[in-house]
């Protein structure tokens, strides 16, 4: 199994915490409630760490969620920027708007239910909030097997639409809306042709292709997912 990107990057946050800290796994998973036996299984690469357990892990050890989620510098973040952040987090969370809702497909997406201006969306089944995503503006439940074990289908994925197709951020999965198809990959930059990237998949039976920025009508980072159990 292939660990996914997010958990590769909290191990290593906790793996540098050990180091400086003086702390072991097993005194982190007691302190937030977490099974200690799944540290040994994700570092055996068996399993990947749930969303929900991401979150209260760089809640309580003060290690920033861009970094995990998005590769940005720094690992950690002081004390102080930790509380201001949630402070932030919570206003914005009481402050929001009843209808700033993400729209949910229980279907699966096609392009002709995607306007093919901004990041509108038409006919959703209903409109879900998840709290620390309130800037994300679709929820679509995934088809087929192309991303198993990462996603499996029936999984709901939740995502931030991108309006510059300039800033791809390679090697992390995407929801692609072409006038074709909708599909859940991984984009990685074309070996030469900037307009082009690659669609890959986490399932290796599916091979990869090639799309032109152009075709592509809509674009979606995927920022968490809701496991199907």
């Amino acid at each position: 199994m292939k660990l996914a990107p997010e958990t590769k990057r909290l191990m290593e946050a906790l793996e540098t915490l050990k180091k400086h800290k003086d702390i072991s796994m097993y005194q982190i998973a007691n302190k937030i409630g977490y099974a200690p036996q799944s540290f040994s299984r994700i570092k055996a690469g068996l399993q990947n760490v749930p969303l929900k357990w991401i979150h209260k892990i760089c809640d309580t050890y003060n290690i920033n969620k861009d970094f995990i989620f998005f590769n940005q510098a720094p690992m950690f973040m002081e004390e102080k920027q930790a509380k201001v952040l949630e402070q932030s987090k919570g206003k914005a969370l009481a402050n929001m708007k009843v209808d700033q809702k993400i729209p949910y497909y229980d279907a699966y997406l096609t392009a002709g239910m995607i306007k093919k201006y901004g990041d509108n969306v038409v006919n959703p089944a209903y409109f879900i909030t998840i709290p620390y995503f309130v800037d994300c503006t679709l929820a679509i439940r995934v088809s087929g097997d192309s991303m198993y074990p990462r996603y499996r289908s029936g999984d709901i994925v939740v995502c931030k639409h991108i309006q510059d197709k300039n800033l791809i951020m390679h090697g992390e999965p995407y929801v692609v809306i072409t006038p074709d198809y909708c599909v859940v990959k991984y984009l990685t930059p074309h070996p030469s042709d900037n307009n082009k990237v690659i669609l890959k998949s986490e399932n290796p039976k599916f091979a990869p292709s090639t799309v032109s920025k152009k075709e592509i009508l809509q674009l979606y980072i995927i920022k968490g997912k809701i496991e199907v159990l």
